[in-house]
């Protein structure tokens, strides 16, 4: 009977009208992450989302919290979950602006064009050569010179034309070594061309015992090659994003060869990849053989039977490495996927296996955006084992404006994970709705009490 009156004094410190706020605001939370310095300005937060905080939340980070730490008072934040991808990897060419400043037609089959571009103009890469005509063969020398100095060829009878007549084949574009000119001189070829056509005319007179009398002739049409304009464009430019993807060494833990799979009969290379819940849509493995080619299931476990898997995606692997050839492609994209494993598939038919010595997982840099003031340490607390929390609602309209706005913001280290001293399983934990009515919960005691005195 002192066990139940035990049980019920707990209840009664349990109810979450009383108990929990007696309780600090980290206690659902098992672990612990400290800002390892304090904010410095007035403006955005960023906290980076690590390996540690993937795997021990859930992926919608409802078991997730952010708060502000001033000296004793600890209070919940509001923040915002951001996704940063990487822009394009190239930066495409622009169009350099330039002005015809002479034309020579130096003799019956040379057009010569000096183009002039503005001062301080970027560094150019290739020439385009409009013209309406079609039909054509033509050889183009391009020249540059800066300042005062003198001309200097840069393609020599690179030879431009139009095949309409046969196929859709035109080629006017000409790569040009990379460099800042102040002026091009381009030298046309043929400028002049002659098109001949030949007619024959049957003409077959009734009776005539010589038969029908065939006319031949000849027309030949003289036509100038015309140029429109010289455009030209700046090299293109490799982005290198600072920001946006995260790589991740990933644990292989299992690699085994099967010869059957779903009922058929396949050599099978099947390697089990620990993925940690870490959001990834790229794989790029390493191995050692040379000079193969293979197919590439990627699967991850089903929803409704985590025990069986379903395929997300295939692709080819292949490294090539003989007599001057070199070449290999050994990572792969796949719709984006947050899962514990990641099971790979090479299809190695007849062949010997291929051995994958590593593998690296490539995702978006997910980051905690929050508003900061100086001096304000920050803490996360994270992974309710015991409680079903509901993803918080923050009023973030701030936030988002801030961002849309430029707002200034800093990148806040945090410390290494450590168990939260606080920790209390029962906080959080949702009870039956009665138990918050203080009169049910005094009547269910008394009674109990009276039953004892009796």
């Amino acid at each position: 009977m002192n066990r139940f009156i035990l049980f019920l004094a707990s209840l009664f410190l349990s109810n979450p009208s009383w108990a929990d706020e007696m309780l600090p605001p980290t206690a659902p939370f098992a672990l612990l992450r400290d800002s390892a310095s304090s904010s410095t300005q007035e403006g955005l937060g960023r906290i980076k989302v690590d390996r540690a905080l993937f795997e021990k939340s859930k992926s919608n980070f409802a078991d997730l919290r952010l708060f502000r730490v001033r000296e004793e008072e600890v209070l919940e934040w509001p923040f915002l979950v951001r996704e940063t991808r990487p822009r394009k990897r190239e930066i495409a060419p622009q169009e350099v602006s330039s002005t015809i400043v002479a034309f020579d037609k130096s003799s019956e089959d040379m057009l010569v064009y000096t183009v002039e571009f503005p001062e301080g103009s970027r560094q150019i890469s290739k020439m385009r050569i409009h013209t309406p005509l079609r039909n054509f063969e033509k050889t183009v020398s391009v020249y540059a010179k800066k300042g005062e100095g003198e001309w200097s060829l840069l393609i020599g009878e690179f030879l431009i034309h139009d095949r309409e007549a046969f196929v859709d084949f035109r080629r006017t574009d000409i790569d040009l070594p990379v460099g800042d000119y102040d002026q091009i001189r381009i030298q046309l070829e043929d400028a002049t061309d002659e098109q001949q056509s030949d007619l024959r005319r049957v003409t077959k007179t009734l009776g005539a015992p010589s038969g029908p009398q065939v006319t031949e002739s000849t027309t030949v049409k003289t036509r100038d090659f015309r140029v429109d304009k010289f455009t030209f464009f700046t090299p293109k430019k490799p982005r290198l994003p600072e920001r946006g993807i995260v790589k991740y060494p990933l644990e292989i833990i299992s690699q085994k060869q099967i010869a059957e799979n779903e009922g058929k009969k396949k050599k099978e290379t099947e390697i089990i990849l620990e993925a940690g819940t870490i959001p990834i849509n790229q794989l790029v493995l390493t191995v050692e053989e040379n000079n193969f080619r293979r197919k590439v299931r990627i699967e991850i476990p089903r929803e409704d039977d985590p025990e069986k898997w379903r395929a997300i995606s295939q692709d080819t692997i292949h490294r090539y490495d003989l007599a001057g050839l070199k070449e290999e492609k050994l990572s792969f994209r796949f719709p984006e996927t947050q899962v514990e494993q990641i099971r790979l598939l090479i299809e190695n038919g007849d062949n010997r296996p291929i051995q994958v010595k590593s593998a690296k997982g490539t995702g978006p840099l997910v980051e905690l955006v929050f508003l900061t003031e100086p001096n304000d340490s920050w803490q996360v607390a994270y992974h309710a084992p015991a409680a079903e929390l509901q993803k918080p609602d923050y009023d973030t309209a701030v936030l988002r404006r801030a961002e849309s706005e430029g707002i200034a913001g800093e990148s806040i280290a945090m410390s290494d994970p450590r168990p939260n001293p606080d920790y209390d399983e029962s906080a959080g934990i949702t009870l039956p709705p009665w138990f918050a009515e203080k009169w049910i919960l005094h009547a269910l005691i008394a009674f109990v009490v009276g039953i004892l005195i009796w």
